[in-house]
């Protein structure tokens, strides 16, 4: 493959992927910060009762500010309710309403068809692999 620049590919790569992605997640009327978000809450949510913000925060490696902002458009949205702890007041416990399971279901169903349609002629092991190596270099790179 003589004369492909790997940057560019990578980049014009990425570009498409996000492009996707954006158009799926428009469907359901959600960005991919709010799809993280939801995403961050539902995994949590089968681990634990109790979720804060500075959880989803973490997980998702959103600052807390900008999480704070994707929950309050949630709320607006109905997807999630906030409410404020009883012990400490300073705590507010964040949890998916019916709406935001369901749509997150369904967008989330919709991103596992595309990437399965997308991955059906790769060898996704040998991807993921070389994926993981690109990965730990840029870690490397950038601590």
């Amino acid at each position: 493959m003589k004369g492909i620049n790997v940057d560019s590919l990578m980049g014009h790569v990425f570009k498409l992927w996000i492009r996707s992605k954006k158009q799926i997640l428009d469907e359901f009327r959600l960005t991919g910060p709010q799809y993280e978000v939801l995403s961050a809450l539902c995994n949590l949510s089968s681990l634990r009762e109790e979720i804060i913000q500075i959880d989803l925060s973490e997980e998702t490696g959103i600052d807390p500010m900008t999480t704070s902002t994707i929950l309050r458009n949630l709320e607006k949205n109905k997807m999630i309710t906030r409410v404020r702890g009883t012990v400490n007041t300073r705590v507010i416990y964040i949890e998916l309403t019916d709406k935001g399971k369901s749509l997150y279901n369904m967008a989330s169903s919709k991103m596992l068809m595309c990437c399965n349609n997308l991955y059906r002629n790769i060898d996704e092991k040998n991807f993921t692999a070389q994926l993981l190596m690109l990965s730990s270099e840029l870690n490397k790179l950038n601590n």
